[in-house]
This record gives structure tokens, sequence and C-alpha cells, in this order.
């Protein structure tokens, strides 16, 4: 019997075919004959102890316009899936979190939730990285200036980053002379109350950041690496990064091979690495991306390694 896959994502009129992971893994699904359905967003709920939304049919077209087509909406238990794939990109606020909670409630059926309804709110993004100490570069968690003030005393260049973000956006970068450490930190921590991530700069960075992808624990030998361009210290592409095609070596795949091994432990199926040099900087678990790019520089389809590495 072929598999029902439901999709959780933002809007999908919003997405850009172009580049949108989430637009590729379905239609991967669909061309190896999943049959694919798509939640209605805001329509999750919990009705009679049982988590149910207003979900629709949906076929999805290459090359064409519009680029899917939706039908037979009506309310329907999330019980009645296979797979149900969680593509709701950050930022992770109160409404995401007890979505979490409505997808914890498949366990018991025995459903794949990709990601986990528990592994998304157990682990942070920025966080999950704690895990790796050898690693990461030098980092902080806190919401206190004062040590904001004695990292960058030590290292004299760093990051900051907010916790619940995606994109490059409120991420800043802090020279030994820049004047706006205070500005800076009372905008993110809304004046101490607020916890913010604080790295030390890797120099690294001005030659790229890679971007790598874990399946079910596999780690995916072809990568991408952005480079930022001359006006931002941030590579990713909703930055103004450029992207170019990137081979892991050996090295870096024997690190990634350990998170990997992690993330598989934890439940997170699905994850992209971001590395600079060879310390890593992020884990993307909410809404991994640039399969586009890995499979147009590689010429690869991703989208379908992904459900073979699935099943």
């Amino acid at each position: 019997m072929n598999k029902k896959v439901l999709v959780i994502m933002d809007p999908i009129e919003s997405i850009n075919v172009q580049r949108d992971t989430t637009y590729l893994l379905m239609l991967a699904a669909q061309e190896i004959g999943y049959e694919l359905f798509y939640l209605m967003p805001g329509s999750l709920s919990v009705n009679f102890l049982k988590p149910v939304g207003r979900i629709a049919k949906i076929k999805i077209f290459h090359n064409k316009e519009p680029f899917y087509d939706i039908s037979e909406i009506k309310d329907t238990e999330l019980g009645f899936f296979d797979c149900v794939l969680m593509r709701t990109d950050p930022p992770i606020n109160s409404t995401y979190i007890y979505m979490t909670y409505i997808l914890d409630m498949l366990d018991e059926k025995n459903i794949k939730v990709i990601n986990s309804g528990s592994s998304l709110r157990n682990y942070n993004e920025k966080l999950i990285t704690l895990n790796f100490p050898k690693y990461i570069p030098d980092t902080i968690l806190t919401s206190d200036k004062r040590q904001i003030e004695n990292f960058k005393i030590k290292h004299q260049r760093i990051i900051l980053k907010q916790l619940n973000l995606m994109g490059g956006r409120s991420i800043y970068f802090l020279d030994k002379d820049d004047k706006n450490l205070n500005v800076i930190f009372e905008d993110m921590t809304d004046f101490g109350k607020n916890y913010i991530l604080a790295q030390e700069y890797i120099s690294e960075a001005k030659t790229g950041d890679k971007r790598i992808i874990i399946v079910n624990g596999e780690v995916i030998k072809e990568a991408v690496i952005r480079v930022p361009n001359d006006k931002d210290h941030r590579a990713s592409a909703a930055a103004g990064g450029s992207i170019e095609k990137y081979y892991l070596k050996k090295e870096e795949i024997e690190i990634c091979q350990d998170v990997a091994d992690f993330l598989y432990e934890k439940n997170i199926l699905f994850a992209g690495i971001d590395m600079i040099g060879n310390k890593i900087t992020e884990i993307n678990i909410t809404s991994p991306t640039c399969v586009a790019e890995i499979n147009q520089f590689h010429n690869i389809d991703l989208g379908k390694k992904f459900w073979e590495c699935i099943k």
C-alpha cells in the first residue's frame, strides 16, 4: 500500500519553488508513488482527544503554474497518515510549541513524524551545538551584559545570535573596536530579559559557511558552501551570500557522523549542519534547506535520497 504523507508547512502559495526544500521533498514523494496531503495553515487541533486538521489532497507540478492543486479539503484525523513532515519555519513561538505537543500524540500510533514534536521542542537549533563542545567555537549563553563584555574582551571579535530565528536574521558581528555592543545587547535581550548566544568569530567565515545535510543518521557527502559578500558578514543566501559546490573532506565527514549519530538517537531524522572551517556553528532541525542547491551543483536528487533513507 502506498504511503500517505501529510505535510505541515507555511502557506504553500508563499514558497519559492526554485529553492524551496519542502517543495522538492513533496515532488520526490509524489514521484515515487506516495499520496500527498497538505494541512491548511492554522487548522491543527485536538478534538475528542485526537489530533485533527483541515487537510487537503495535494498534487505538485514541475515547471508549471500554478505548481500545486488542492482538492477534497476536509477534517481528518492525523492518525490516518503514515508519515507527517513538519516543515514550519521559525520563529519558535508559543503556537509552534503547542503544535509539537499535538504531534507528540501520534507517537502511540507509530506514525513517523519528521522531525518529532519532542525533538523540535527539546533541541533549539542554536543550543543543540552545546552537546558537541570539541566541535564548536567558544560559546556562551547569557542574558548578562557583563558576561558578553568579558567574552568580547577575551576574543575581540564575536558573533551574537537570537535563539529562535533563521536565515541570518538578528545575527551580529562585533569587532574589537565596535561601540554598538550596548544598543545591540539592549535590542536583542530586551534589556537583559532574554537569552542570547555569543560565539567567538571564526576567521574562516570569510571563505564560507558549509551546509551539510543529515538524513536518518547518514551524512550526505555532497554539500554546498555559502560565501558572504563584501558588504555583509553573513553567508546565508537570505542575507545575500553566494553558493558554491562543496565535497566534504574526510575530517568533516567524521565530525558530522558524530553529530548524525547523536541526532539519530534523539529521533531527529532530518537536519542541516552549518560548519565554518572545522567548527559547527548551528544544527538546523526545524526546516533544513539547501537541498535545491545541492541537487543543482552535484546533479543528484536529494529528495528521493531522503525518502529512501526514511523508509
